[in-house]
């Protein structure tokens, strides 16, 4: 089971320039599918003046939810090039929008979708690309009889302690990587002969 997915760490633009047209690539991170049409919002504010602001998201663990728009350039030129881009990169949970200012100059659709897949794919190459893994938390009650192997095997697995809650019993809340509950799980019966309570 994969238990990661590609992100990027913070909203950054580029700007390049093809026949006259100035095309200004956003890429911006989305903790939330909700927050996309303020995000594009809050772009389309900022470059109020430009002819087009196509855009592409891709959003979720499974990377399943995702959307594109030409925003007024010809159907298919613009927005798909710039989903294309972000799965090039494998990236989920970002939102690309592109702003054109158009120079006079009528580029085609071919000229197009190179066009919004360069300013796109140039913009998240400068971005810094983050490895986000998919935890679940996992409450560990045990005696302390058993709290020198648990620990060695937590820091071993490199399994962090998010909070220590113990008192009469050892009382420990961990994050694990989805792919590892399941060992976590036969791991720690074992040590415990099933004593351990996750």
């Amino acid at each position: 089971m994969k238990d990661y997915f590609y992100t990027i760490e913070k909203e950054i633009f580029s700007e390049i320039k093809i026949q006259k047209s100035k095309f200004i690539a956003t890429v911006i991170p989305v903790p939330s599918q909700l927050d996309i049409p303020e995000l594009i919002n809050s772009v389309k504010k900022k470059y109020y003046d430009a002819s087009h602001h196509p855009y592409a998201f891709r959003v979720g663990l499974k990377k399943d939810s995702f959307r594109y728009n030409d925003d007024g350039e010809p159907s298919g030129s613009s927005g798909k090039p710039i989903l294309e881009a972000i799965d090039k990169y494998e990236l989920s949970n970002v939102l690309c929008v592109v702003t054109r200012y158009f120079g006079g100059i009528l580029l085609g659709i071919g000229g197009l979708r190179r066009a919004y897949f360069d300013s796109a794919e140039n913009v998240i190459k400068n971005a810094d690309i983050l490895k986000i893994f998919i935890t679940k938390k996992i409450n560990l009650n045990f005696g302390y009889e058993f709290i020198s192997p648990v620990m060695n095997y937590l820091n071993n697995k490199e399994i962090k302690i998010l909070e220590n809650n113990s008192n009469e019993l050892v009382e420990l809340l961990c994050e694990v990587k989805i792919s590892e509950v399941e060992n976590l799980k036969s791991d720690l019966k074992e040590i415990s002969n099933g004593k351990i309570i996750l």
